[in-house]
């Protein structure tokens, strides 16, 4: 008899340390905390102590939040999910590799609120290499040694960009890179988002299969272009390139069409038309202060009637 009270009351704790186990792996919302552990079950009583742990604790869609100010820890995401760090101070820093990576297809992705420190030796802020959609909102990217928001699909199919109310600055490369392989459809729309002081470009697009549109956005002080297409399609709208060590807004190859901007104080030329792309304007720009007071412009810069 007491055997089987024995042998019950084992099965009956095992059962609930596999249901409490199997719960905290499902749990489609988890917490991050300053004074969490990664030996907790993430939940908003016993909060994990990085993202890293945290994402993979939470089920796929779910969301990770920021309870308090803290460092989080570097990041590689591998499923659908929603990093949070609102209202708090969300840290990642990153002395080596990336802050955050994304390489995995078909995964929708989005980070807010958080502040991504490259310490003046990590590579990328935030590396995304493939994904279905991404989402970047109000967040800061600080000294990386190459890109601070590198997006970079190779595969086949159709992606889906959208940087909001974000800064990218002080990067040993770009502020931000929105590129494409072969075969790749890149989406993307950059809303008021600031790239600043990066070492080469602000914002660039290359990729014939890249679609941009940024607007409301500013490009200042990068050492050489604030926005750049060298292939692919670039709109913008209501923006600034300004105090830029060459060029405001600058093609290559690619298709650049401008409209309500101003580009000024920029040390060669506010527009550029550099190579074979095409540059098209429309007459309500602002295009004055650059070049020392000289031309104002450089190459075939098309101007577009409003309609």
């Amino acid at each position: 008899m007491k055997t089987t009270h024995f042998s019950i009351r084992f099965a009956f704790t095992f059962a609930f340390l596999l249901i409490c186990c199997f719960t905290a792996q499902a749990q489609s919302r988890v917490f991050v905390s300053g004074v969490g552990s990664d030996t907790n079950p993430c939940t908003r009583t016993a909060p994990c102590r990085t993202f890293q742990q945290a994402h993979n604790v939470v089920s796929s869609g779910g969301e990770v939040v920021a309870l308090d100010p803290a460092g989080f820890g570097q990041l590689t995401i591998t499923k659908s999910i929603s990093i949070i760090g609102d209202g708090v101070y969300s840290g990642i820093s990153a002395s080596s590799g990336n802050g955050v990576t994304i390489a995995t297809t078909s995964i929708t992705v989005t980070l807010r609120s958080l502040i991504i420190d490259g310490l003046g030796s990590g590579t990328n802020g935030i590396s995304a290499t493939d994904f279905s959609v991404l989402h970047i909102e109000n967040c800061i990217v600080n000294g990386f040694t190459d890109i601070g928001i590198r997006v970079d699909p190779s595969a086949v199919g159709t992606r889906k960009v959208f940087i909001k109310d974000s800064i990218s600055r002080n990067n040993g490369s770009r502020g931000i890179s929105l590129s494409n392989g072969s075969g790749t459809a890149l989406l993307a729309t950059v809303e008021g988002t600031r790239t600043e002081n990066n070492v080469s470009i602000g914002l660039v697009v290359n990729g014939s299969g890249s679609r941009v549109t940024a607007r409301g956005c500013l490009s200042s002080g990068n050492s050489t272009v604030g926005f750049m297409s060298f292939s692919g399609v670039l709109n913008i709208e209501s923006s600034v390139a300004s105090n830029n060590g060459e060029d405001g807004i600058a093609t290559f190859s690619g298709t650049v069409r401008v409209s309500t901007s101003t580009a000024t104080n920029n040390t060669l030329f506010g527009f550029t038309n550099s190579g074979g792309g095409t540059f098209e304007s429309r007459g309500n720009n602002t295009v004055v202060g650059n070049n020392g007071g000289g031309a104002q412009t450089f190459g075939t810069i098309t101007p577009i009637a409003g309609t």
